[in-house]
């Protein structure tokens, strides 16, 4: 009788082992930089996980596509088609994209061990390694922060460009207008725009710096922060920093 008691047990254990819930996705609010032999100039290809889709930087280029992900723990992932922009940069850079995209369109597989995720498909593997919360947006509020502008040159402090969040609402200086817009925080990932700049014309610097403020700082805009600075990230590449100055009242 005994012995039944503990076949039943045993067998009762197992189906509640087997019926348990799956594991949770652990993709979606991550952000993961390529490890790479030899980096590349610039900004190094990283990719972030949205929930069912991704978007990324391939060293060149952004890149975005969507996902699917297996439920049940079998570290299975298919990435649909990868739509991306185009343009022309370094050679070495484009090399390590191109491959980078073709072996991520064709991964079926993963594993995360610790900070380090591994990708794995027809095409070959890609490492990853998590990039820390510095790397990405900070945990306190851009709500009533204001950030000056770091530039290589000496300007007046009438000329330095500057941002000011307020809540949902963005103001600035380029250098040589004056910026007004909008933004929007949505998981940690912050958007700008619609932005809009006055037209008065600026020689000199302030014309220069202006040109660089508005390559970095737009509705296509990357925004992240790493430690006291703000990064602005064009589309193209571009990046504008700012340091963070006193809070607004």
């Amino acid at each position: 009788m005994k012995r039944c008691l503990v076949l039943v047990l045993l067998a009762l254990a197992g189906c509640a082992t087997a019926n348990k819930e799956p594991p949770s996705k652990p993709f979606a609010g991550t952000r993961w930089q390529m490890v790479l032999e030899l980096p590349v100039p610039g900004e190094q290809p990283s990719v972030r996980f949205g929930d069912g889709r991704l978007e990324g930087f391939g060293g060149c280029n952004r890149f975005a596509a969507a996902y699917v992900q297996d439920s049940v723990g079998a570290r299975a992932i298919a990435i649909r088609r990868i739509e991306m922009n185009r343009r022309l940069c370094d050679p070495s850079a484009q090399m390590v994209e191109s491959r980078m995209l073709e072996i991520l369109q064709s991964v079926s597989s993963y594993a995360v061990t610790g900070d380090l995720m591994t990708m794995s498909g027809s095409g070959g593997t890609l490492r990853f390694r998590a990039m820390t919360d510095e790397a990405n947006m900070p945990a306190a509020p851009l709500t009533g922060t204001r950030w000056t502008g770091l530039v290589n040159i000496s300007l007046d402090e009438r000329n330095t460009p500057w941002l000011e969040f307020g809540d949902g609402r963005l103001t600035g200086f380029t250098g040589c207008n004056s910026l007004t817009g909008g933004w929007t925080s949505d998981g940690g990932q912050v958007r700008l725009g619609p932005l809009v700049a006055t037209k008065r014309a600026c020689a000199g610097p302030e014309g220069d710096i202006e040109r660089r403020f508005l390559a970095a700082v737009s509705e296509q805009s990357r925004v992240s922060r790493e430690g006291r600075k703000l990064v602005l990230t064009g589309p193209a590449g571009e990046r504008f920093e700012f340091l963070e100055g006193a809070k607004t009242k």
